[in-house]
């Protein structure tokens, strides 16, 4: 596989490339509900748009929670008729989903810091180990052919 950033060859799918780290998906093969939708194939991204949907989630929720108290509680203090019980189910409702989607997106965000600590190690490994291996010296070398290689180990036989 060639990288789409750089170009870069003889990568392997699902994983970073190893010149530019650009992640590489294989889209013919098994293509998430974002890649398919949104055509989000790298999954940093996709935790971006994760996070960002657990956040306006979090925050939609907790303003709908805090608008509709105001709201029946005004209206109850007004004509002194007591808010339903629909209603008191409702507020637990959207408290529990505004804790839910915080507590993802903090989640999200801790897995965020791993996601881009372990790649960038593992960028900084294989930029070491490319710098600490010295250039192959080939001038000496003289290719063997399999004919040639047989004929040397056939030479190491005894024969009677």
């Amino acid at each position: 596989m060639f990288c789409p950033k750089c170009g870069k060859g003889d990568q392997e799918t699902d994983s970073y490339c190893r010149s530019c780290g650009e992640f590489l998906t294989d889209l013919s093969s098994r293509p998430s509900l974002l890649n398919r939708v949104l055509g989000i194939s790298n999954p940093e991204k996709q935790l971006n748009l994760t996070l960002i949907i657990d956040l306006v989630t979090a925050i939609v929720s907790g303003f709908l929670l805090f608008s509709l108290m105001g709201y029946f509680d005004g209206a109850e203090a007004k004509t002194g008729i007591p808010t339903t019980r629909l209603v008191y189910v409702l507020y637990v409702f959207l408290g529990l989903v505004a804790v839910w989607q915080l507590f993802s997106f903090t989640i999200g965000t801790t897995f965020k810091k791993k996601l881009s600590a372990s790649r960038r190690a593992h960028l900084k490994a294989k930029s070491q180990s490319a710098q600490s291996l010295p250039p192959a010296d080939n001038k000496d070398a003289v290719p063997i052919t399999i004919t040639e290689q047989t004929t040397r180990q056939l030479d190491k036989v005894r024969r009677k």
